[in-house]
């Protein structure tokens, strides 16, 4: 009822200062109360069915906002980050990070972070440690105990169900292919790994020591230590108390505010004129070629082709708008749904400025489509790169066989039945497979070289499949610089010519969900989203590789999973 109440003042205030032509207000005396837990997405899907039950999940974009214009409100006392289980990657922690530090130098006000968790600790105490002071709930359970990456290789399951597994991949890096089809980590898999954990550590101990006003050294010792009691962290320094987020908001003495509350009175504001307006495009979810599926219960977890070439198509054609953010969080996917998704990019190219912003990941697909634009800009921990190929073959014959299943199949043509799923291909039929790849790996090197001015040969020798950090592929000029949203609007400016006080509106929403996808779109995701865990619903996924493939189809990704705990 006080939530529904709180709700309704706020809107009442909105509606009256607008009729009084008087921006809305913040509240005197308030704390903004930020949530950067959970799983906090890159865009949303406007929906109408859901709207009617609940309100659209805030995005990063929502939540960078939130800082960068709290930082002008002289009302606020101060802003409190409230951290649950992250459920996210370095990527977006980084972007938070750096828009904590933002408001830090802008407002010359107290940010603390206030911790409710249970379990893990790691990118959550990372994060909390851009703020002031780190609040853990008295109750809560946290362990720093370092980066870990853990992998799972199918390559003996299929005999076992009699299926055989036929993998080709280019090039040796190409660690998806060994999840598919190995038994245990390659040589080359093992060096990409330990390299891309020596980055990323090395990061996270340089900005919690940064944070904490300690050394690196300092900050390692309390890694090795991993405790499990909470005074243990207070008395190393690692926290600063275990209060509960009352006890914290009491502290900076505010009540209070909402941050869906405070976008509300941001929305009632009217835009500056004159300035910039740069149009933010989302490439968030696996690569797909053609429409995207659409449900009532549907979430924006996909990157389809016609949709995303329609989105910067209307960007180009759009005269109002001066430039794009791509914006990008994606593993990748297919080949042709990349490539049409890169020409695209390129026909914006050559009238507007299209500036990368990349996320979490960037890689394989995702990196395809991103190599083309005017300028990349990369998180240190974003994963990026898998400049590769792989293409897989189960065949089901023996398992149909075992069951009482028999097949038979009449064609005309002496490859007729080039990757039917009853038999494993030949070697003249896995031979064309090769060569289909290979010629698609050329073509991804060749889009590579020419998006970034480096030779096809360079490219193939950082290229082979393998993964870079952000802060590795800054050294090897596959991205030009690092940081996030707000890097990527220097770089619009920069681009443009523009002064660097120029005021830049950024043209972004959520996708509608129209009535004829509504009815005719698929629901049954909102069941299995309802049965299983985020931890089961991820290896679901990983395993079921929802429309991205077909038997004998060559990918120009496959996500390529690195999931640092």
């Amino acid at each position: 009822m006080k939530t529904r109440l709180g709700a309704l003042m706020v809107l009442l205030l909105l509606m009256a200062g607008l009729m009084a032509g008087i921006p809305p207000q913040t509240p005197a005396g308030s704390v903004l109360v930020i949530d950067l837990g959970g799983q906090i997405p890159e865009t949303t899907p406007w929906n109408p069915i859901m709207a009617l039950f609940s309100e659209p999940t805030l995005t990063v974009l929502d939540k960078v906002t939130l800082l960068r214009e709290a930082a002008k409100e002289e009302k606020l006392k101060g802003v409190v980050i409230r951290i649950a289980a992250i459920e996210y990657s370095f990527g977006k922690a980084q972007e938070f990070r750096e828009a904590i530090l933002r408001y830090k130098k802008a407002a010359g006000k107290p940010v603390y972070a206030y911790l409710e968790t249970e379990g893990g600790g790691n990118l959550e105490l990372y994060l909390a440690s851009a703020c002031d002071r780190i609040y853990l709930s008295p109750a809560a359970s946290l362990v720093l105990n370092g980066l870990s990456v853990s992998r799972f290789y199918l390559g003996g399951l299929w005999e076992k169900i009699y299926i055989d597994m036929q993998v080709d991949s280019i090039k040796e890096y190409k660690s998806f292919a060994d999840m598919i089809g190995r038994k245990e980590m390659s040589a080359a898999e093992r060096e990409m790994q330990n390299a891309i954990l020596d980055s990323l550590y090395d990061q996270f101990l340089a900005e919690i020591a940064s944070g904490r006003g300690v050394d690196k050294e300092k900050v390692k010792g309390w890694v090795n230590s991993a405790w499990v009691v909470n005074q243990a962290y207070v008395e190393a320094g690692v926290v600063d108390g275990l209060k509960y987020e009352s006890e914290v908001l009491s502290e900076i003495g505010g009540a209070p505010f909402k941050e869906r509350d405070f976008l509300g009175l941001l929305a009632g504001r009217k835009l500056k004129a004159g300035g910039l307006r740069v149009a933010v495009v989302y490439a968030s979810g696996n690569i797909v070629a053609g429409e995207e599926p659409a449900g009532p219960f549907t979430r924006n977890t996909i990157v389809a082709s016609i949709p995303m070439v329609k989105r910067l198509t209307k960007a180009l054609e759009d005269k109002e708008i001066d430039a794009v953010i791509l914006r990008i969080d994606s593993g990748g996917g297919s080949a042709l749904a990349s490539d049409l998704i890169w020409e695209a990019t390129q026909r914006v190219k050559a009238k507007k400025p299209i500036v990368v912003s990349m996320a979490d990941v960037a890689g394989s697909g995702g990196y395809y489509i991103a190599c083309g634009a005017s300028s990349i800009v990369a998180q240190p921990g974003t994963i990026t790169g898998s400049i590769g190929i792989l293409t897989a073959h189960p065949s089901i014959g023996r398992l149909l066989a075992k069951i009482g299943i028999g097949t038979a199949t009449l064609g005309r043509g002496d490859f007729a039945d080039f990757g039917r799923m009853d038999r494993p291909m030949n070697a003249v039929e896995l031979a064309k497979v090769h060569d289909s790849i290979a010629s698609l790996y050329d073509l991804f090197i060749g889009r590579v070289s020419a998006g970034r001015k480096i030779s096809k040969e360079r490219v193939n020798e950082i290229g082979r499949g393998r993964v870079w950090t952000g802060a590795q592929a800054l050294e090897l000029k596959l991205v030009d610089r690092l940081g996030g949203f707000e890097e990527a609007i220097a770089e619009v400016r920069r681009l443009l010519n523009a002064p660097a006080d120029k005021e830049v509106t950024l043209i972004y929403g959520h996708e509608r969900v129209t009535l004829w996808k509504l009815i005719t779109g698929r629901v049954e995701e909102s069941v299995v989203e309802r049965t299983f865990t985020p931890a089961e619903l991820e290896l679901i996924r990983e395993l079921r590789l929802p429309g991205l493939w077909q038997p004998g189809q060559p990918l120009a990704i496959l996500p390529e999973p690195f999931l640092v705990h």
